[in-house]
């Protein structure tokens, strides 16, 4: 079993800092016979896998008043973004956008991240892509919402290791909230760029609930309070020319922390993937155990 480590090395208050580090144990622990995955694979899977989940959180969160989403850029090991310290306002289309009932949500409007972009610490992020918000309820008024992510594409660049990781996401999220609960249909798929360059594409159909941890803190348009993520479902995770079939639940909740630091914003739980390849199956499973830090192991 190999022990992974994500620790941000600087944090600059105001500004953006992305950095990720690796720690790794070789403690020659128990593997599974015959795995379906190696272990550096159950890193690449848990490194997405985790990405996606922490994306949740902005899922259920994206700010139709100003188009900014709350979590700009949650890919492991990423520090929480300064949205304020963006270089561009989204484009709003149409705008102001039409709001027949009233509620936070506007009937329909695309917002369009092109040529945003957030600088600090020798790191770059850049945005593109556009994510729609449409009230599935116009004439209702209520809480839902639904966003159709149009390659919206996150893109990290360290000027001092010369690396660049991305994610680009295509689908539909189907938000409904109560001040006390979300739930969650994601249908998405995420194409990721790997630091090293190599890529992996991850279409899921996952259902999520959120519960926050004080009863009645949930408001739209508002960031996510603190609270418990459990998720169900399957996907597909490609690399190369390995295709696997996953399985994903979270074994322990997974505790969400709006006052981390460090990507992903989960100081315990466990999420558990079922990864088969033919008749052959490995369970992975991510622990996370402060904020932005995780281990990953193979049964």
């Amino acid at each position: 079993m190999r022990r992974m480590s994500w620790r941000v090395r600087r944090l600059a208050a105001g500004t953006i800092t992305v950095a990720l580090v690796a720690a790794c144990s070789t403690s020659p622990l128990t593997s599974p016979q015959n795995p379906v995955l190696t272990q550096p694979e159950a890193n690449a899977v848990a490194e997405v896998v985790a990405t996606d989940a922490a994306s949740l959180a902005g899922g259920v969160t994206l700010d139709a008043a100003t188009g900014m989403p709350f979590a700009v850029a949650p890919m492991p090991g990423a520090p929480a973004m300064a949205t304020s310290s963006a270089s561009c306002m989204p484009t709003r289309t149409p705008s102001p956008p039409t709001n027949s009932d009233g509620d936070p949500v506007p009937d329909s409007v695309r917002i369009d991240f092109t040529g945003c972009t957030f600088t600090g610490d020798a790191h770059t992020v850049t945005l593109s892509g556009s994510i729609d918000i449409v009230d599935p309820t116009p004439a209702i008024t209520d809480r839902a919402f639904r966003t159709r992510s149009n390659a919206f594409t996150r893109t990290v660049t360290n000027a001092a290791t010369g690396t660049t990781r991305s994610v680009v996401e295509n689908g539909v999220r189907s938000v409904v909230p109560t001040a006390d609960q979300v739930q969650l249909a994601d249908t998405m798929t995420t194409e990721y760029t790997f630091a090293s360059g190599t890529t992996a594409s991850h279409v899921r159909k996952w259902l999520a609930t959120f519960t926050a941890d004080q009863a009645g803190s949930i408001r739209v348009g508002s960031r996510l309070p603190s609270g418990d993520w459990t998720i169900a479902g399957a996907s597909t995770y490609t690399s190369g020319t390995n295709s696997y079939s996953l399985s994903v639940t979270t074994s322990e909740p997974l505790h969400y922390n709006p006052s981390c630091t460090t990507e992903p914003r989960f100081d315990s739980g466990k999420l558990s993937a079922v990864v088969t390849k033919g008749t052959t199956s490995t369970t992975v499973t991510i622990e996370f155990t402060a904020c932005g830090q995780y281990t990953v192991t193979r049964s």
